[in-house]
């Protein structure tokens, strides 16, 4: 079962090899049919690496089971964590048909995706989703800045957090059209500013993907220090500039994520995750319950870490135990 709909399964499974097959059934007939009667690079970027991840599994050997297990590649790892995701707000009920949508739609996708992977970490943190309604701008009257992407509220604590995504797109890459660039560039203070301008009277926690290849990832994140642990000197110069000349910081906590499986090989292992947060000194609105932002990093710490048996659920919910 994943919230309300229940699933059957007509051979042995482990939870992963059934999340390939959730995730594929939620997006719909309708949105498969469709992609497999398209040319391969008018497909969709999750329907190509899905088929790729697919093709790799099927050269691995069959375990006494009756199932596949294999150490991801690239393909694998990014349909994994994907449905993995889908899979956790879908089962707290969160999942909404606006957001489906977009991740069935090839050029939004990437932005959609970005923004599950954030939600779900926020639910596997053990905060609940609140959604604003749209503010809507009335004639003659000063305009309201826009929402953020939800409020999440800390179960344990009842510390409330705006929650911002926000995902950088590259030509040639996710469902984007031109070439890829051999020199990706870093530049992310335009996304950041549209984030922090938004809701000013919560703490806030922006999530950035850089989404960079694995061969341009190292320059970014390699920390200019380990003891202490100082981030690296294009972050560094990205938190001043956000900050500017304000006497304090925008935000509460401003995270860069970095998950380039789908940059990956068919033959290649998946590469690794880079992320680093950028704890405000002096933010804007002031986080009560440090446990709050304590559990969200924690989750972020360990994400990519999918069970392969079934989750057990607590009593009552469908959150796992």
């Amino acid at each position: 079962m994943v919230g309300s709909a229940i699933y059957t399964l007509t051979m042995p499974s482990t939870f992963t090899n059934f999340i390939f097959y959730y995730g594929l059934l939620r997006l719909g007939d309708e949105w498969r049919e469709a992609q497999n009667a398209l040319s391969h690079e008018e497909r969709h970027p999750l329907f190509i690496l899905h088929s790729r991840a697919n093709e790799y599994a099927s050269r691995q050997p069959i375990q006494p089971e009756g199932y596949v297990t294999a150490s991801p590649n690239g393909p694998m790892s990014f349909c994994e964590r994907f449905y993995y995701d889908l899979y956790t707000v879908d089962n707290n009920n969160e999942l909404r048909n606006d957001l489906l949508n977009r991740l069935r739609h090839r050029e939004q996708f990437q932005g959609a995706a970005h923004e599950l992977f954030v939600e779900a970490t926020c639910l596997r943190a053990g905060f609940n989703i609140i959604r604003e309604p749209f503010h809507i701008r009335e004639p003659f009257h000063r305009a309201r800045p826009k929402n953020v992407e939800f409020i999440a509220s800390h179960k344990e604590t009842h510390q409330r957090i705006a929650v911002e995504a926000k995902s950088r797109h590259r030509p040639g890459v996710m469902g984007r059209s031109g070439s890829p660039s051999s020199n990706p560039d870093t530049k992310f203070i335009r996304l950041i500013n549209d984030a922090v301008a938004k809701d000013q009277s919560n703490p806030l926690a922006v999530f950035v993907d850089t989404n960079l290849p694995p061969d341009s990832v190292e320059a970014f994140y390699r920390p200019t220090s380990l003891e202490p642990m100082l981030p690296s000197a294009r972050i560094s110069d990205i938190a001043r500039d956000v900050r500017g000349k304000q006497e304090f910081d925008p935000y509460n906590v401003l995270v860069f994520t970095n998950h380039p499986q789908h940059y990956g090989d068919d033959e290649q292992g998946a590469s690794r995750d880079h992320w680093v947060p950028i704890i405000a000194s002096n933010p804007r609105v002031v986080i009560h319950h440090e446990k709050a932002l304590k559990d969200l990093l924690t989750a972020l710490n360990v994400y990519g870490n999918i069970p392969t048996d079934f989750p057990k659920l607590l009593p009552g919910t469908n959150i796992p135990a």
